[in-house]
């Protein structure tokens, strides 16, 4: 539509199809996916060129902007990126802080943009109406406009904390790795109470994103301002989230169907190729690839608009049962002059879908080739056991090191502290509750008493082993080991100098790595022995590489990317992955060539790295790279 005036309706007097007398019943599932499913199918490739624009404005220009205005914050603070030890620093920059709240706004603006307009869509079209880009834009301006108010931080929070903490229906590139990370899960779920926390966190999250699920479309769709929006979504879902569940799972089921016939369709070229005409392999790969890629876009751009539709239409539905008495009752945005889809417009559609996805292949193709050709012969991936292997023994104690032998790990990560009289247990935990059941302090234990207390994962148990007992086992199993320096802010001044003695008398201070949270430690480390191969520990990064001592960087699951991979080695840094226990997230950063992985599974570590080493073909390296794409 290109003209009209614009009207509201009330959940009372409702427009077009809302003026129609409501159903006895509220709109379920299957009707609510029925109208979703005729809106959508009318002009299915005007939606995906929608969802398409969509992605290229993020690309192109939201985050682009988002990472200049990052850069600004990294300038004020005199920072190379702001790593966790480096984010108190960054707060009490005033100009810093200023700009970290312009960079939220805008990433709020560029999220409500991407999804308000498809809600704006769905809505015009499921009153009969072929919308104009202009009226969009328009609209969606107007739903911006209504951040300029206090309650418009609630939108911060929202979009940028709970929406993806949840999980739970939207999904957008600016927060997709928002996330719980995998290190802070996985020390949860290591004690009973953890797992239950943790657990009901996420059924929290769950809970409150199904709530407030119709947020977005009241906020684009209707009159009401962002608190009348979360108050409605909230009166809205009153004992209705189980069916908004429901509804979310069988939009998906379709959509899941299609990408495993679309990923077997992939790979049977390819498969081929390696058995009778190897050359050929990585030119079919790449044009595999290249059919995935776009396929699976298209599957999710249609599931995307089909949840969209489904829950629109439930709104409209169900506003119109509010109670006359509910505060925020808000009016539905519609226009007075409908328009339709004439002949000539669809067959531009589809020539301009056809253009771009002609244009598509053929850039995504020539790139997958590179790609393919690289993972032909890839440099081998250490596998690091994480205090040894927790399948064959306690963490950090003898029987998990030699467990970790047995598995083929080819070094091992072992934590090291200080005790009370100066010297070195194996230990992670600074406090004894966890491992040992008691609620004992190691800075305040003598060495001697810390190897004379059993700890317990499941019904194995060990003593806690002492640094001399550790070293010993690993120089006779010939396995080289990381060890890192945990502190638990008792240390004597002359920590290291004690470390590097007790390593020295046993021979293996040259032969072992190192590394650590603290960047003083890795800067007394190389200044005291500048030979010592060290690393920094990552646990949470945004941008950049650490300005560091250090030869190499753990980073955390969370913070890896490509782009921070080749911006390391750039800077020198080689780069170790923790703690990654998926097999199939172990071959990717095995294909990736990261130098090394840290795994409590560092049998499946080792089974991966062979499996992909033994393959001479590529249909294997394919089918990593569309289930990589697939759980993006």
């Amino acid at each position: 539509m290109s003209s009209g005036s614009t009207q509201v309706a009330v959940p009372g007097e409702p427009d077009q199809e809302l003026q129609q007398p409501a159903p006895s019943k509220p709109l379920g599932i299957f009707r609510a996916i029925g109208i979703a499913h005729r809106t959508t199918w009318r002009s299915p490739q005007f939606y995906v060129l929608v969802v398409a624009a969509m992605q290229i404005f993020l690309l192109l220009i939201a985050i682009p902007m988002l990472r200049l205005l990052y850069q600004l914050v990294l300038v004020e603070t005199g920072l190379g990126s702001i790593a966790y030890d480096r984010i108190s620093h960054v707060l009490r920059n005033p100009l810093a802080d200023l700009t970290l709240l312009l960079i939220a706004v805008v990433a709020v603006i560029a999220i409500m943009v991407e999804l308000i307009t498809l809600f704006v869509l769905a809505s015009h079209n499921q009153d009969g109406d072929s919308t104009s880009f202009r009226l969009v834009l328009h609209q969606t301006w107007e739903t911006i406009q209504k951040l300029a108010h206090p309650q418009g931080l609630l939108m911060i929070v929202y979009l940028i904390l709970l929406l993806p903490l949840g999980q739970v229906g939207f999904a957008t590139l600016l927060t997709k790795k928002v996330a719980v990370p995998p290190f802070v899960s996985e020390e949860l779920s290591k004690s009973g109470t953890g797992s239950l926390l943790y657990a009901a966190f996420g059924l929290v999250m769950v809970y409150i994103n199904l709530r407030l699920i119709f947020t977005l479309p009241l906020l684009g769709t209707t009159t009401t301002g962002v608190w009348g929006a979360f108050v409605t979504s909230w009166r809205l879902t009153r004992w209705r989230s189980l069916r908004l569940l429901g509804m979310l799972i069988v939009v998906a089921i379709p959509a899941g169907l299609a990408s495993i016939v679309l990923a077997l369709v992939t790979l049977a070229p390819t498969i081929a190729a390696d058995y009778f005409r190897p050359p050929a392999a990585p030119w079919t790969a790449a044009f595999g690839l290249s059919f995935w890629q776009i396929g699976i876009f298209v599957i999710t751009a249609l599931l995307t608009i089909m949840f969209v539709q489904s829950l629109t239409a439930m709104m409209r539905d169900w506003l119109v049962r509010l109670p006359e008495d509910h505060m925020h009752t808000p009016a539905v945005i519609t226009y007075s002059v409908p328009t339709h889809v004439t002949a000539r417009r669809r067959k531009q559609l589809w020539g301009l879908a056809a253009g771009v996805t002609v244009v598509a292949f053929a850039v995504t193709t020539v790139l997958n080739y590179q790609t393919m050709v690289r993972l032909i012969d890839t440099e081998e991936t250490e596998i690091i056991a994480h205090r040894g292997f927790l399948q064959g023994g306690v963490e950090n104690t003898l029987p998990a090191l030699q467990a970790a032998a047995k598995a083929g790990a080819d070094r091992v990560e072992f934590d090291v502290m200080e005790t009370k009289d100066g010297k070195f247990v194996v230990m992670h935990d600074s406090n004894l509750k966890r491992l040992a059941g008691k609620n004992l302090n190691v800075k305040d234990l003598t060495q001697d008493e810390l190897t004379k207390i059993t700890v317990r994962s499941g019904t194995m148990e060990a003593k806690i082993p002492s640094l001399e007992e550790w070293i010993q086992l690993s120089i006779q199993l010939n396995l080289p080991q990381l060890l890192e320096i945990k502190l638990h802010g008792g240390e004597t001044p002359d920590l290291v100098p004690r470390l590097l003695a007790v390593l020295d008398r046993a021979g293996v201070t040259e032969s072992y790595t190192y590394h650590t949270l603290s960047r003083q430690i890795v800067d007394e480390l190389k200044r005291l022995r500048p030979e010592l191969v060290v690393g920094f520990i990552v646990p949470i990064n945004f941008g950049g590489v650490p300005e560091v001592k250090a030869d190499f960087l753990v980073i955390e699951q969370q913070s890896y990317s490509s782009r921070f991979i080749h911006q390391a080695w750039a800077a020198g840094f080689n780069v170790i992955v923790w703690t990654v226990n998926d097999e199939q997230q172990m071959r990717q950063y095995v294909n990736a060539a990261a130098q090394g992985i840290i795994t409590d599974r560092p049998d499946l570590g080792v089974k991966a790295r062979n499996d992909i080493a033994d393959d001479k073909g590529l249909a294997g390296r394919l089918s990593d790279a569309i289930e990589r794409s697939a759980s993006i």
